[in-house]
């Protein structure tokens, strides 16, 4: 019998989710500011196959109904306080869960000429969420993105750090006479998240069933 060690069977189910290609939709709260805006464009650079949605006066179920007609596997809500990008909720559609994350230390893109359109989906890399909780994130960060191919240059980082889960966007180029040096670029969006809730089902429906909140207790994912 062939033993596989538990890190070894997660990054095997980690391949799996990213078998199914995701179709991903993004929007925001009601009249969303310049920067909310900005902040939503340059995720849908980070997220292939994902595109902005206009929120215009729909309500959530409708919203999520649009999405589902449209065959979305995952939406993403943005809202904001002031200009500032504050809370990004996770809808795995069509049954859920939804994630709420708060959001803090938000940078944008550098100013770069990189044609986000010729690269390949990114590798993914999920980096210290060793908790039953921490995996469950790490499958569900996963299931957002395809396949990456072999050549792929673009690499997004989902790594935890106590009670935040920081989510970082690279790309590298080889360097010297037999490439084997690696020169890492810092990209964007990149940002903090701190999970505070998770619901069994899509958000905006009428019996919210609640299945992890944030409490004092707990240190690290």
């Amino acid at each position: 019998h062939l033993l596989l060690s538990k890190n070894l069977i997660f990054y095997l189910v980690v391949q799996l989710y990213m078998l199914k290609i995701p179709r991903i939709f993004l929007s925001t709260s009601r009249f969303p500011s310049s920067s909310l805006i900005k902040f939503v464009k340059e995720l849908c650079l980070v997220f292939p196959n994902s595109k902005k949605i206009n929120r215009g006066g729909k309500f959530l179920p409708s919203l999520v109904s649009f999405c589902l007609f449209n065959q979305a596997t995952d939406i993403l809500f943005l809202y904001e306080n002031r200009g500032k990008p504050t809370t990004l909720v996770l809808v795995h559609l069509p049954n859920g869960p939804s994630i709420f994350f708060g959001l803090s230390n938000v940078t944008f893109h550098i100013k770069k000429k990189i044609n986000f359109k010729k690269m390949s989906s990114p590798h993914v890399i999920i980096d210290n969420l060793d908790s039953d909780l921490g995996k469950r994130f790490g499958k569900i960060f996963a299931s957002l993105f395809p396949q990456p191919s072999s050549k792929s240059t673009r690499v997004v980082t989902f790594s935890g750090r106590g009670k935040s889960i920081i989510l970082s966007h690279h790309w590298f180029e080889k360097e010297g006479v037999s490439n084997k040096n690696l020169l890492l670029h810092r990209l964007g969006p990149n940002f903090c998240m701190h999970p505070f809730k998770i619901i069994l089902g899509v958000i905006g429906e009428k019996e919210e069933k609640i299945e992890w909140t944030l409490t004092p207790f707990i240190n690290s994912f």
